[in-house]
């Protein structure tokens, strides 16, 4: 799954859980691949169920039950140059992707390849380091991740 560059966005002001959640559904909102509900979703399921979408150091991905809100399958990146914390041991998160999918297979194939390109520290960083969309958006590139 390729992230395109306006699902992209470099946060440098503090944002607390709620708001960093908030920020990461309003740009899969934004590019119409998901309905306002969606976003509802991913805040019960963090209510619910904790940061369990914290899933590895300075990384989190947020997402919710593949449902009829998700209109298109699609991934969106928050930067986060004030890291937020979820209440994970893997706190703090620099890199706030969030995932929609319409269907459970899709979800679990989006979710595999996105984990194959940050199981390298070097990218993770190089991502978590990006200063501007350009910059970010090359780097996704070169990974494959961009597109």
């Amino acid at each position: 799954m390729r992230i395109r560059k306006e699902n992209l966005r470099i946060c440098r002001e503090p944002m607390n859980p709620k708001e960093a959640l908030l920020v990461i559904g309003q740009l899969l909102l934004d590019c119409g691949s998901i309905k306002p509900q969606y976003v509802e979703d991913i805040f019960r399921s963090y209510e619910q169920f904790g940061p369990y979408f914290v899933i590895a150091p300075s990384i989190a991905l947020a997402h919710a039950q593949p449902s009829e809100s998700v209109l298109a399958d699609d991934i969106a990146l928050v930067i986060c140059k004030t890291p937020v914390s979820f209440g994970s041991h893997n706190d703090p998160v620099r890199l706030l992707f969030g995932l929609c999918s319409r269907e459970s297979h899709q979800h679990i194939e989006n979710l595999a390849e996105l984990a194959s390109i940050l199981a390298d520290d070097e990218v993770v960083q190089a991502l978590a380091n990006a200063e501007d969309i350009d910059a970010l958006y090359v780097l996704l590139s070169d990974t494959g991740a961009g597109g």
